[in-house]
């Protein structure tokens, strides 16, 4: 059964779910098997000011989000899609507490499923980067990044470096990707789970079923 990834970016109010901040933009790119296999993308309506700061720094001024949906008209299909998957962000601590918040405002269960940042990913498999921004790494492995800071355009970036970091990732050599999973423990987000996967495959058993439930 392939395990599904569902890769997360989202542009907001400002930096606090807990002060109030809300979702403006959200984008999602669904990965399988190393291919992205779906896309969605929406503005929300965040029921407060953009700050003018915010309207710079994402081009996402408050007429784009004047007609847009509430989230709750969206947190079903949302919710559907995340289902039975990894949750996947580029900083899972900055995208995961603000979709929390979000779906708890609408009424649905908080996301429970396994996380993977890609930030710490990167720093396994590219421990020599110079930098980990998504930009950064984006330009580094040739990966085309139109527009930053917008959810839609970030999410598909992020799902292609995910992609990229796996088959590196499923590259290194048995020995130090035990290594790696003795390490993987202390990480914030659950790279362990496919580390076993990576490694039941090398020591050629089936692969580990990695969308199980973590310890």
């Amino acid at each position: 059964m392939a395990t599904r990834f569902v890769i997360i970016d989202l542009e907001t109010t400002g930096n606090g779910p807990k002060k109030g901040d809300r979702i403006i933009q959200l984008g999602m790119a669904v990965v399988e098997d190393g291919l992205i296999v779906e896309r969605f993308a929406s503005f929300f309506n965040p029921e407060q000011p953009i700050p003018l700061f915010i309207q710079q720094l994402t081009n996402i001024n408050e007429q784009m989000v004047e007609g847009a949906p509430l989230f709750a008209d969206k947190a079903g299909e949302i919710a559907a899609l995340m289902h039975g998957a990894y949750f996947v962000a580029h900083n899972v601590d900055f995208d995961l507490p603000f979709l929390q918040a979000e779906l708890e405002r609408a009424g649905w269960p908080p996301f429970a499923g396994p996380t993977i940042d890609t930030v710490e990913l990167a720093r396994i498999v590219l421990p020599t980067a110079e930098s980990y921004k998504l930009g950064d790494l984006a330009r580094q492995l040739g990966l085309h990044h139109d527009r930053p800071h917008q959810a839609d355009s970030d999410a598909e970036v992020t799902a292609k470096l995910f992609i990229a970091l796996l088959k590196r990732l499923s590259r290194l050599p048995l020995m130090t990707l035990e290594q790696l999973r003795g390490l993987a423990r202390h990480l914030k987000s659950d790279i362990y789970l496919l580390l076993d996967a990576v490694i039941a495959k090398k020591r050629n058993k089936a692969p580990a079923e990695i969308g199980r439930a973590h310890v």
